[in-house]
């Protein structure tokens, strides 16, 4: 999360790819870095566009999309770049051949876009619904999840070690449901699914709070006595943990649990194994528009490594 979103100038991606080009009919682009900045060119053979690119969104791990401006306003630019391909290409944006330049350089950005994206990539760009580009501190760091933390910090250096954890919001605390709701402010509830019909294709499995909801993990133990959240499995302070076998002893926890006991009364056991359980109970699903493969956070039992009908949505 830290690397969310960084300024255009310091993105690895274009550090690494300091020039890269894409083609369509009637138009050809370029994305360039040196040391004066970041710019994304558009032309199509009579008349050149070009703005700079100000920020990268995304950590690269599967893309980057990048933030132009043009006349003090924002534009997400048609091309992003995706890492299984090492190339830009367009997903999400219309599929259509753009009708002139402006549409070439992208989709412009009004002031609720903007600070919904701010929001999630970076940090203090927006105060009290007010969005400064100028305050924006690149990723998602500490007071982006905690709250402001100046008294935490001050509390802290006097000592004072009890009074500080009351000075900033700690979201384990949340309820289960406020918990999925707060992690899927940034990575999609219910709610942001079910108003965007443009989610609902197999791209929808990377919404992970969405995805948790649905599964039996999450409704049969969506009671007072318990519910799965997202940090039953993750802890946000650290990389993301790519090895399935390190997520066993989170499923066994409830799924070996002694016979008679509250956890085992909640979850059955697995009959088949004890190893590697997220690779039969959570598929790996292909989203085309981002080229990428996802975890489905729909927890359940998916027969002959075939996945149900919840997979996508109609």
């Amino acid at each position: 999360m830290y690397h969310a979103g960084v300024r255009a100038t310091e993105s690895q991606v274009l550090k690494a790819q300091q020039r890269l080009t894409f083609r369509e009919p009637r138009f050809s682009y370029s994305l360039t870095r040196d040391a004066a900045g970041a710019l994304f060119s558009v032309t199509d053979g009579q008349r050149q566009s070009t703005v700079p690119a100000v920020w990268a969104f995304g950590a690269g791990g599967y893309g980057q999309t990048y933030i132009l401006e043009e006349n003090g306003a924002y534009i997400e630019s048609r091309l992003s770049y995706f890492t299984s391909l090492n190339a830009l290409d367009t997903p999400g944006q219309p599929s259509n051949t753009p009708r002139g330049m402006k549409e070439a350089l992208g989709r412009n950005m009004d002031v609720e876009t903007v600070k919904n994206c701010f929001r999630c990539h970076t940090t203090e760009a927006v105060t009290s619904n007010v969005f400064e580009s100028d305050k924006a501190i690149p990723g998602v760091t500490c007071e982006a999840c905690h709250g402001p933390g100046a008294r935490h910090v001050a509390a802290m250096r006097n000592g004072h070690y009890e009074q500080a954890a009351a000075t900033i919001m700690n979201p384990k605390s949340l309820s289960p449901v406020d918990s999925a709701d707060f992690c899927g402010a940034c990575h999609s509830t219910w709610a942001d699914v079910m108003m965007a019909p443009a989610n609902r294709s197999e791209s929808v499995v990377r919404f992970q709070p969405y995805r948790l909801e649905l599964s039996r993990c999450w409704r049969d133990a969506g009671s007072a006595r318990a519910s799965i959240t997202c940090i039953a499995c993750h802890n946000p302070h650290l990389p993301l943990v790519r090895d399935l076998r390190a997520y066993d002893t989170k499923c066994l926890a409830c799924h070996s649990a002694v016979r008679g006991s509250a956890a085992h009364i909640s979850a059955m056991t697995c009959k088949v194994g004890t190893s590697n359980c997220a690779s039969c109970h959570m598929p790996k699903v292909v989203a085309p528009e981002v080229h990428a493969t996802f975890t489905d956070h729909d927890i359940r039992v998916v027969r002959g490594n075939k996945s149900d009908d919840r997979t996508v949505l109609q």
